[in-house]
This record gives C-alpha cells, structure tokens and sequence, in this order.
C-alpha cells in the first residue's frame, strides 16, 4: 500500500520574464518572453508527486484573491488534496518573481504573502497522524517548519526537508530530518556535510544541476558517496528542477523503494522537467518518465 504524503510548505504565483542575461546591479535590459505560472516550493513539490502518481497533501496558505483561487484550481486539477489549504485574509497569495535566462539558468526573488502567515495553530498533530511522509521547505516562516519537523518526529514520520531558501540550521531542526535534499550552495549555508551528520540526519541527498546528485551517508564514523549522472538534454528551464527531483524521489519512498531506486527515478523526472518552460506545467506525469527511452 502506498504511504501518504504531506507537503507543508509556500504557494506562489510566479510571473517569469526571459531576459537574454541577468542584469547588473542598477541596471535596466530588455526582456522577451513573460508569462505567468502556478509555483512555490510546497505547490511544486506537491503537483510533482500528484503528477507522479502519490497520495499526496498540502498543508499551505493563500490569500483570498485571483492568484489564489489560480493556485487552489491548479492543485486540485493535478490531484492535489486541497482541504488543508488555508485561506488568509487581508494579505496576498505569495509572488515569485522569476528571471530566466536563454541558456535556462533563473534567479528568484520572493514575496512570502499568506505564506509567512502559517501559525502553529494551523499545526495540529490529529493532522500530522494522518500521514506517513513529511515533506518542509523553508518558504515558510522558519519557526514552523522547525515546530512542524519536531511533531512530525514526535509522531515517528519520516521527515524530508528541502532546505531553501538556505539558512543556518540549529541541531533541535536537524535532528528531527530523516532524508536532507540540498543543493551544493545550501549545504554549504546549512553548516557542511559533517555538520549535518552530527545532527543526526540519515541521508544527504545533494542535487549537483547538470552534474546529477550524490547520496551521502555515514556509517561507523564514516561517510560514504555515491554518484547518480544526469541525463544529455537540452535545458530549456530550471526553475522547478529541484521541486520535481524531489518529487520523484517522494513517490518511489511512498512506494517503499530504496533510496537509491528513488534517485535514479527523480533524476529522470527532473531532466524532463528542465525541457520545458513554467513550474507545475513543466513536470512530467509517472507514465511519461518510465515509457520515455532513456537510452
């Protein structure tokens, strides 16, 4: 039977402009292509999983506006379970502000909105219980995805946390992660590999773009690597990359495949995601990724 999966984590709307460079600081250039899409770490990370065939929650906020009844329809749409999708009054839906560029690298400037606005009230263990995989970002007011993390733990979930935008972690939040999926850049910012081990997170699973990803483990004071590589493709987009990686990584777990089963699934998953434009639109459906050729 398949486990259950809650994603706790932001909503946004993201409007993306495609600019030949990233501008210089002061600067001002011209842009081509804009579009609008439906995104945040928690909605994309959620939809991946839906898409990829999972039992999948999210527990999020938006506001009582266009942008989030956008969101909210988009999930739904996708198979999300949108029951604990809590509306906040009086403040916007989240905003992601995306440039890409022609060669398909972004960079992301956020407005929270209602997703800064999650209380531990909205927390609650009887909801927690429900579920068999926890999944946190930090796109959420730090504080609660610390406090979630540590009820979740409480109630024996497996916690996987994607740590971005990064922060330095104390030893209370990491010691409640079971799986930590960082890129090389946030490992760096959460306080390095030895660091996050001596927290006591299991696994590392550090995502290296182009370059594929490496499971890192330590066992008997020793920290062991492997290499996954990434498939040849032509990158379009990147911006929800990680998202969908993760995702495929969260539905083969949900199906009680091993880790590295896990990997070498979502590393297919996000090199279709990066051949197409957009966040939740651009993530591949399961019977895509097993009936594309991959040799």
């Amino acid at each position: 039977m398949m486990k259950k999966v809650l994603v706790i984590g932001s909503v946004n709307k993201d409007l993306v402009v495609v600019s030949p460079r990233f501008p210089k600081e002061g600067e001002t250039i011209l842009g081509k292509d804009f579009y609008t899409g439906n995104g945040g770490k928690g909605a994309n990370q959620s939809a991946a999983i839906a898409k990829l065939g999972g039992d999948i929650s999210i527990l999020g906020a938006i506001g009582n506006d266009n942008f989030g009844k956008d969101l909210s329809d988009s999930l739904s749409s996708n198979k999300v379970n949108i029951d604990n999708l809590i509306i906040k009054k009086n403040v916007s839906t989240g905003i992601a502000f995306i440039t890409v560029t022609e060669s398909g690298a972004n960079n992301i400037i956020v407005s929270q909105g209602a997703n800064a606005l999650i209380t531990k009230e909205d927390i609650k263990e009887e909801l927690i219980n429900k579920f068999d995989i926890i999944v946190m970002q930090l796109e959420i007011p730090l504080e609660i995805a610390k406090y979630a993390a540590s009820v979740s733990k409480k109630l024996n979930k497996t916690v996987i946390l994607n740590p971005s935008p990064a922060v330095k972690l104390d030893k209370e939040f990491l010691s409640c992660v079971d799986i930590l999926i960082p890129n090389e850049t946030e490992i760096d910012i959460i306080g390095g590999i030895d660091y996050v081990f001596e927290c006591g997170v299991k696994n590392i699973i550090l995502t290296l773009g182009k370059n594929g990803c490496e499971l890192i483990t330590k066992e008997n004071n020793k920290i062991s690597r492997k290499h996954f590589d990434a498939y040849d493709v032509k990158v379009v987009d990147t911006t929800a990359a990680g998202d969908s990686f993760l995702g495929g990584v969260v539905r083969m777990l949900s199906e009680n495949k091993t880790i590295e089963e896990a990997i070498e699934f979502a590393i297919k998953v996000s090199n279709i995601t990066v051949t197409r434009k957009g966040a939740i639109d651009s993530i591949p459906t399961y019977e895509e990724v097993i009936n594309k050729n991959w040799n």
